[in-house]
C-alpha cells in the first residue's frame, strides 16, 4: 500500500501536491485529482529537486539565477 503524504503548510486547502516515498523512488501527484497522472522520480533525481527548490528559498526565492 502507497501513503500519501500532503504537506502541512497546506492546510484544509486542497490545491496540493501530494508525495509518496517508496524505497526506490518518489511519487508525486495533484491532491484535488488524486486519480490522475502521477510524476515518478528515482531517488537521486528526487534528491538533486529537492536540493534545486531548497537552493533557490534560501537564495531569495529565484531560480533565474541558474
Amino acid at each position: 500500500m502507497i501513503v500519501w503524504r500532503k504537506s502541512s503548510y497546506s492546510g484544509s486547502n486542497t490545491e496540493c501536491c501530494e508525495v509518496a516515498a517508496l524505497p526506490t523512488e518518489v511519487r508525486v501527484r495533484d491532491s484535488k485529482c488524486p486519480q490522475r497522472a502521477v510524476l515518478r522520480f528515482s531517488l537521486p533525481i528526487w534528491q538533486v529537486a529537492v536540493a534545486y527548490f531548497a537552493w533557490g528559498e534560501s537564495a531569495g526565492g529565484s531560480h533565474e539565477q541558474l
